[in-house]
């Protein structure tokens, strides 16, 4: 039977079932009958338009990451997920997600992805490129870390592998993911959207104070805490930084120029990607979105956050002096150290320039993304090129608030309620207000009147917010690894009642021992450090 048989016979059952309809229900009234009649128009009219294919390249906002993971209960709640949902009402629309369920196994291996977003992408890694500089090498090179390379599932290593597959076997090669956009875009079957937001990680590295390579960051308090540590964890730390492998310093002047993106660099590598992509194609609309101030997350606290948790909950004078933001592993670090009341320690932390982040050092990061702004914008007016100003709009957001109801949104990380647990990547209220500032220009730009979303009818199963504010929220109800376990401390007690989070019910060795288990899994990556972690037997030999 052909498409076009299929396709009558289809059209037949809907005219048999609207007839059904009329025959035995009651009668409409005009206006009822006025609204079901533009229904059935618009729905057989989007029966026999082309599929529009639902394309985006982008980093952990895309991807939907939450509380460093990633799964398909992120994914659904996240803004590429949304826009999606509110567009195939009104387009015929083919889009696919790389589920994965909470341990990280890829479910739909099979499925050709169009969200192509990967967690930690920068301007170079979505072709393929290690940045020389948070490298620590003299020039880009091309890593397999940012290739789908892998034949079978059950081979997969990395995020790229279990994203982007099967689109490797498809394009006959490994691919990054401006191989499969373009994969994408050679062969489709109709018009495309394809949503570019790459370029908040050449920023990010330089605000979180953690990742990067020879040395690898962490923003913790070593100095402070290793001896609070499990001794053998405490150990490998040590090893790592005498061998140059961890730096404990991640806010310098030094530091932060060292994993910013050269401006110079950006802009050619920017314009490489376009030259690749191909602006020209017909039947295709990019929209190139901005990039918000990563300096402002709730990821860096200030002192109204320090003052809020340490001094009303844990009685710990803050010095009037303290005029800076510390990471959030800091933070979480001296929440530990204050329910144990070793206020000096923290006194130490706070007067340790390394470890906090100066409005001079905030400044460098916001004028270099004011650099990356000038470039993406430059590309308004090309053919086929939209932009969406979304750096703007969620600057807004930082310094006013997102006002739901008589609800106030604001940056502060846990009490203001627009971020997850991680103080970088948004709620699902805040994923769902860049879902609307993304439909509303994709519905100027090409005629559409896909609908927004209510984000009042969002925010009450929104677990990140904070509604019985007491600084703490719930957070979803999930398993956790690595770097999440020591979120996971501060989830609310009980969300609803103001009161405690999980830290406050636990006994200082279990949190120390989780905290170690936590940076243990985050320095394994590091081949020396693996290599003297089976020496010791802390872990066991590779096979």
């Amino acid at each position: 039977m052909n498409n076009r048989v299929k396709g009558s016979i289809f059209f037949f059952l809907l005219a048999g079932l609207a007839v059904s309809a009329m025959v035995f229900h009651l009668p409409a009234t005009g206006q009822e009958r006025l609204i079901a009649k533009k229904t059935n128009l618009r729905t057989n009219a989007l029966l026999f338009l082309p599929k529009t294919t639902l394309l985006a390249a982008g980093d952990s906002l895309t991807q939907g990451t939450r509380d460093a993971t990633n799964n398909r209960y992120h994914l659904q709640n996240a803004y590429l997920q949304r826009v999606a949902s509110k567009l195939s009402l009104v387009l015929p629309l083919k889009f696919n997600q790389a589920w994965l369920d909470v341990n990280g196994t890829r479910l739909n291996p099979l499925t050709v992805p169009s969200n192509l977003g990967l967690d930690g992408e920068d301007i170079f890694s979505v072709e393929g490129y290690e940045y020389y500089k948070r490298a620590g090498s003299s020039s880009n090179y091309i890593s397999s870390d940012y290739l789908c390379d892998r034949l079978q599932p059950y081979l997969f290593t990395d995020l790229h592998d279990k994203v982007l597959y099967p689109i490797n076997l498809l394009a006959g090669k490994p691919v990054s993911q401006i191989d499969a956009l373009i994969w994408h875009l050679n062969n489709r079957s109709g018009p495309a959207i394809v949503i570019f937001w790459v370029g908040n990680n050449d920023a990010a590295l330089s605000t979180l104070g953690l990742g990067g390579k020879n040395p690898q960051y962490l923003p913790i308090p070593f100095d402070q805490v290793k001896d609070r540590l499990k001794p053998a964890v405490s150990y490998l730390l040590n090893f790592g930084r005498n061998l140059g492998l961890i730096a404990f310093e991640p806010f310098t002047p030094e530091t932060i120029e060292r994993n910013l993106t050269e401006v110079s660099d950006f802009n050619n590598q920017l314009n490489r990607l376009v030259t690749r992509i191909n602006l020209n194609r017909s039947g295709v609309k990019y929209f190139f979105l901005t990039y918000p101030y990563y300096q402002q997350v709730g990821y860096l606290m200030g002192k109204d956050d320090l003052e809020f948790y340490l001094t009303g909950k844990r009685g710990y004078a803050v010095p009037e002096t303290f005029d800076g933001r510390i990471s959030l592993l800091t933070f979480f670090c001296l929440y530990e150290l204050a329910r144990e009341g070793l206020f000096e320690r923290i006194n130490s932390v706070l007067q340790n320039s390394s470890l906090v982040m100066t409005a001079d050092e905030a400044m460098i990061i916001q004028d270099r993304i004011d650099a990356f702004n000038i470039a993406v914008k430059s590309l308004n007016g090309r053919p086929n090129v939209r932009l969406i100003d979304t750096g703007a709009r969620l600057n807004e957001l930082f310094d006013s608030g997102l006002q739901v109801n008589s609800y106030t949104l604001k940056r502060n990380w846990g009490r203001g309620s627009s971020f997850s647990l991680d103080g970088v990547h948004p709620g699902h209220t805040v994923h769902t207000h860049i879902a609307n500032i993304i439909l509303g220009e994709i519905n100027s730009a090409l005629g559409l009147n896909a609908p927004l979303w209510d984000l009042a009818s969002v925010l009450p199963s929104d677990p990140y917010f904070d509604f019985d504010g007491d600084g703490w929220v719930a957070g979803p109800d999930l398993p956790a690894s690595g770097r999440t376990k020591i979120l996971y401390l501060f989830k609310d007690y009980q969300e609803g009642v103001s009161g405690p989070a999980v830290i406050d019910n636990m006994n200082p060795e279990d949190v120390w021992s989780l905290i170690s288990d936590a940076l243990l899994e985050e320095i394994l990556g590091i081949p020396l450090i693996r290599v003297e972690a089976e020496r010791i037997g802390i872990v066991q030999l590779k096979k």
